[in-house]
């Protein structure tokens, strides 16, 4: 219903799919979500949203659902200040 509501959501989501850890000394999800992913996340959904459409695009619940859903795509944190020593 995002996805159809928000089509941004779903090239976000296609670009997500195809992030890799292309080795080098480390990875940090965190980091790559919060730089590059959920400034324009918070543009798309969420009470912060600057979009006009359905007022449920505009909720807390629909930033996270958004959130846990494009999140989970992101290859795991390796070698980064993230993962436990």
């Amino acid at each position: 219903m995002l996805t159809e509501s928000e089509p941004a959501l779903a090239a976000l989501q296609r670009e997500l799919s195809g992030v890799r850890d292309e080795g080098g000394n480390s990875f940090c999800a965190n980091k790559y979500w919060y730089v590059q992913v959920a400034p324009r996340v918070a543009e798309l959904v969420g009470a912060q949203a600057v979009q006009d459409g359905p007022a449920f695009l505009r909720t807390p619940e629909a930033y996270t659902i958004t959130y846990e859903v494009l999140y989970r795509l992101l290859p795991n944190c390796r070698n980064c200040v993230c993962v436990p020593w």
